[in-house]
């Protein structure tokens, strides 16, 4: 994502000599995102992209390339994470993590409600193939971290955005404990999302990944994907995702009926991680994307008054 380690040509070849990947041709930054540097690179045999984490640590990583693998053997549309001449995922640069990842064709779109369903239905088949990827580690940024990192943010806010950041942790604190659960993507916005024409191609970025309930992942993923023209969540185009997403993994009435508080609970997260990382590097810059909290504020006061409001539940 943003460039905060540079590599030079030197760098990327001392990587590419462990494994099986061709010849290096050339490499170039990504100047986009918040949370590691990722690099396109051409070898020739393949194209790839290479990402050093600058957060994690080599041991909580084997979990995320792990589950891509799982995923891209049981067909669904994730990029292979490839494994050195030893079988393993991760090198070290610069004394930090790094994977190289398969580059798939295709390009980001704007959300639009054709891409929606496609998108619906890709995140069902990755909930199915979870089923089978057994695993104890939890999503990250659930509601504890949200209630910790909440108690750090609220004493620099206004007097009204402290009042609904609380009202929206009074909500998320009413979602059940026991919706279904599985391994779940936790950030498919639409920047994490191929197409190649009118097919998803892929669904990158699993970092944030982890256990929780999948009504959230839909939640969250709905929130970016299901916008009207005025960048406000669209309850219609949220039921027709619903609906699609249904077809190909049976909602519970329950899960129906926590989706309005969980997308509370995704907007409330992204507005207090923006917050954080704004207050961490600042603005953007050629280099380094900081997104505004303030679009996931709005969209938080809009999620909060309809959750309010009789008669809203997804059904």
């Amino acid at each position: 994502m943003s460039v905060y380690t540079e590599l030079s040509e030197q760098d990327v070849m001392h990587l590419l000599a462990d494994y099986d990947l061709g010849v290096y041709v050339r490499h170039q930054g990504i100047s986009a995102g918040v949370e590691n540097t990722n690099y396109f690179v051409s070898t020739d045999q393949h194209e790839l992209v290479l990402t050093v984490f600058e957060k994690h640590s080599a041991d909580e990583l084997p979990f995320f390339l792990q589950l891509g693998e799982h995923l891209h053997a049981r067909h669904c549309k994730v990029p292979q994470p490839f494994r050195d001449r030893d079988g393993q995922f991760l090198q070290i640069v610069k004394g930090k993590p790094a994977v190289f990842i398969e580059r798939l064709t295709g390009q980001h779109v704007q959300a639009s409600p054709a891409c929606a369903l496609k998108i619906a239905q890709a995140l069902a088949d990755i909930h199915n193939a979870t089923l089978s990827f057994q695993t104890d580690q939890r999503h990250s940024h659930n509601r504890g971290w949200i209630e910790r990192q909440a108690s750090r943010v609220l004493p620099s806010l206004s007097a009204p955005d402290q009042q609904l950041m609380n009202a929206a942790l009074a909500i998320i604190r009413a979602i059940p404990d026991d919706l279904p659960e599985g391994v779940i993507h936790a950030d498919l916005f639409h920047d994490n999302a191929l197409f190649d024409g009118n097919e998803v191609a892929g669904i990158i970025d699993w970092y944030f990944a982890g256990r929780d309930s999948y009504a959230l992942d839909i939640a969250i993923t709905m929130n970016d994907w299901c916008l009207d023209t005025q960048h406000q969540v669209d309850p219609e185009q949220c039921a027709a995702f619903i609906e699609r997403y249904h077809q190909r993994r049976s909602l519970s009435s329950a899960e129906r009926n926590a989706l309005p508080k969980l997308q509370v609970q995704s907007a409330l997260r992204f507005w207090i991680s923006r917050l954080l990382a704004q207050a961490e590097h600042g603005e953007s810059n050629d280099s380094i994307t900081v997104k505004d909290p303030i679009p996931m504020r709005e969209q938080c006061r809009q999620l909060l008054t309809r959750v309010r409001e009789p008669g809203n539940e997804h059904r």
